[in-house]
């Protein structure tokens, strides 16, 4: 057996699970994950739908995601945000140049995922018929699995909201693990000096406190999940500066 036919063998598990990743985001989503993955191409039915897929995306494109849709353009105020939401007539359209553009952020990601996916194989001789319909892992990678389930269920904590400070302060604290140290610099302090979002965190009645942590968790989360992303690879660094005061508008 050639070293060219090990090396395809050793790698196409991995890259074909990864493809298959993409195509959930974009088109077919992904009912088995909890919370499930609505596709880019369909748009969502709410705020957590948009966040839920903006932080698995970062999960599977490597970070890439904001190279094509920053954060900050799934704010409300974002002239994209109703057609996310599917809130206009000029939706679809819409969408759908976003599905093409973010071909480039997939790109990125397998380009960069493909030569760590050699190492999923042990023994190269080894055949290996791996099912991507049938992979949780996403990239085949429990490490991810685990990274994508903490984010996911730290962002399910802040948007039902807390019951005091300690269990906010303990909350910020589990997310140096989830975004795998990539937490804001100052975050502690940061939310102790602002009175109004320490109030929408410890409110889960409200409209308003709901909007409030949805814009905390775009604003301050989502950068952190595409820095994890990228250093849980291993090969690249990522810094994110304080930003927590733009949960507020503008």
């Amino acid at each position: 057996m050639s070293s060219s036919t090990r090396s395809r063998r050793s790698t196409r598990p991995a890259l074909e699970v990864l493809d298959r990743d993409h195509d959930r985001l974009l088109y077919d989503g992904d009912v088995r994950r909890d919370p499930p993955i609505q596709p880019l191409a369909d748009g969502f039915t709410s705020l957590w739908m948009a966040l839920s897929w903006y932080q698995a995306a970062s999960v599977r494109t490597l970070g890439h995601v904001e190279s094509v849709l920053e954060p900050r353009q799934i704010m409300p105020e974002s002239p994209v945000f109703d057609d996310l939401l599917r809130r206009s007539e000029t939706g679809s359209y819409v969408r759908q140049r976003l599905v093409e553009s973010m071909d480039d952020a997939c790109d990125l990601a397998f380009r960069q995922f493909r030569d760590r996916a050699k190492e999923r194989l042990e023994d190269d001789d080894e055949s290996v018929t791996i099912d991507p319909e049938n992979e949780r892992n996403p990239l085949m990678r429990p490490a991810f699995e685990r990274l994508d389930t903490g984010q996911s269920k730290a962002l399910r904590e802040l948007w039902t909201g807390f019951d005091s400070r300690r269990e906010v302060t303990r909350w910020l604290r589990s997310v140096t693990a989830v975004t795998n140290g990539e937490k804001p610099q100052g975050a502690v302090n940061d939310l102790e000096r602002s009175s109004p979002l320490m109030e929408a965190l410890l409110d889960s009645e409200s409209d308003g406190a709901t909007l409030t942590r949805y814009r905390f968790a775009v604003s301050t989360l989502l950068p952190a999940c595409n820095a994890a992303a990228r250093t849980l690879r291993g090969s690249e660094s990522a810094n994110v500066d304080s930003d927590m005061g733009k949960w507020e508008r503008g």
